[in-house]
């Protein structure tokens, strides 16, 4: 009896519906690595899928990323997704993003977070346009004590508020918290420290910091801090670090800034740091040199470094004249990334002899920009003073396998 075409079709192996074969609990782990809004399109596949994606174990609410109107169409889906949710499917991961929710509306923001919170919620992630939009919503976002990371981080850039400010509930017991991201703006040091208190299982931090006089940051357990100061505030002088365990440090600066604040403190067992400094003057001289003092118990050290367009003339700005240079005696591996001018050159040359475990070495000279800021400077007065034989044309110099020792 001859074979139909169909037969053919479906006896190749090839061809063969393996997908639909599948577990739920198996499309479901598929369906939960997509974004909930392209997960959701699967529902128009059968019958099966209809609400398969509901299941999923992470969901994404996005409000940007929805058509208009989408006060109506984001609330329609959170509804859907989260509000109604079955509660025999747990929820571990969770990111709203509200910053295109033109709509928002506090009371229905805290429905979805103890909805969330009811379901187990682990991973808590929230966008939203300026750090005020949430401030009531605080002491719900820190009841949720099932938590292992939290971020809640604006879009925009934080603004000063003379009117809120973030009070965060007593009597915490986030015991899981490993991770923290926040966006502090008129912070009472002593609140922070109150908070940081509390999360004894933090190891994970990362703080915007805006229009603050002075902030200490105190904690045992923390062993990863990421620091970003934003928005130029002129009394914003000092900042403290109190944390023994910390072992990698990432600081930037998001500017101008009036001055860089002096940061200080004793980190003895810090392995790694990443410093980002902008638009730094000749007055910052100092604040550098004491951040240097602060870090120099370091194994991997990357400095990313710019002058101010400001400065007509080039000054050295990883020393302080008068005074030693810090001591990296640890030090393995540097890379700095600055305008090698003359006076920042012989700043290097003159780290490098007070860091005798180096083993490589990468040098980048960045070419200062000449706007119309910087109209009276000279450029040979900022040229490159890195070794000939470097590559592009000076831009570029990499060493490894150094043992410069402690007389060299």
């Amino acid at each position: 009896m001859a074979t139909s075409p169909i037969d053919e079709q479906l006896s190749d192996p090839d061809e063969i519906d393996r997908f639909s074969n599948l577990p739920d609990t198996l499309l479901v782990s598929i369906l939960s690595l997509l974004p909930t809004r392209i997960a959701a399109r699967t529902s128009v596949l059968s019958h099966r899928f209809c609400h398969l994606w509901e299941a999923s174990p992470s969901l994404e609410l996005i409000s940007r990323d929805l058509p208009p109107p989408k006060s109506h169409n984001f609330a329609a889906m959170a509804d859907r997704a989260l509000l109604l949710r079955n509660p025999s499917h747990p929820l571990l991961s969770l990111r709203l993003d509200v910053s295109g929710y033109v709509g928002f509306h506090e009371s229905f923001f805290s429905s979805l977070l103890v909805k969330a919170a009811s379901l187990g919620l682990r991973h808590l992630a929230i966008e939203c346009c300026n750090s005020w939009d949430l401030v009531h919503s605080i002491p719900t976002i820190f009841s949720i004590d099932s938590l292992e990371s939290l971020s809640v981080i604006p879009t925009l850039r934080p603004l000063p508020s003379p009117h809120e400010e973030y009070r965060f509930p007593s009597g915490i017991t986030l015991t899981r918290l490993k991770s923290l991201s926040l966006s502090l703006i008129d912070i009472d040091p002593a609140r922070l420290n109150s908070l940081l208190s509390e999360l004894c299982s933090l190891e994970d931090l990362h703080l915007q910091l805006c229009a603050t006089d002075a902030i200490s940051i105190s904690s045992q357990s923390i062993r990863k801090l990421e620091l970003i100061i934003v928005v130029g505030y002129p009394n914003f002088h000092t900042v403290g670090l109190s944390i023994p365990s910390l072992q990698s440090l990432r600081l930037e600066t998001h500017g101008p800034l009036q001055s860089l604040p002096r940061i200080h403190g004793e980190i003895p067992f810090l392995r790694k740091a990443v410093i980002n400094l902008h638009e730094l003057h000749e007055r910052d001289v100092s604040a550098v040199v004491g951040l240097l003092n602060c870090i120099v118990h370091v194994e991997v050290l990357s400095l990313n470094i710019k002058e101010s367009e400001d400065e007509m003339f080039p000054f050295p700005i990883l020393l302080e004249p008068g005074k030693d240079p810090p001591n990296f005696s640890n030090l393995k591996h540097l890379d700095v990334t600055m305008c090698f001018h003359e006076h920042n050159f012989g700043a290097v040359v003159t780290l490098l002899h007070h860091s005798s475990a180096l083993e490589s070495l990468k040098l980048v000279h960045e070419i200062p920009k000449f706007t119309y800021r910087a109209r009276g400077r000279s450029r040979k007065d900022w040229a490159s003073k890195l070794p000939r034989g470097a590559v592009d044309d000076c831009c570029y110099a990499y060493f490894k396998n150094l043992h410069l020792g402690e007389n060299s």
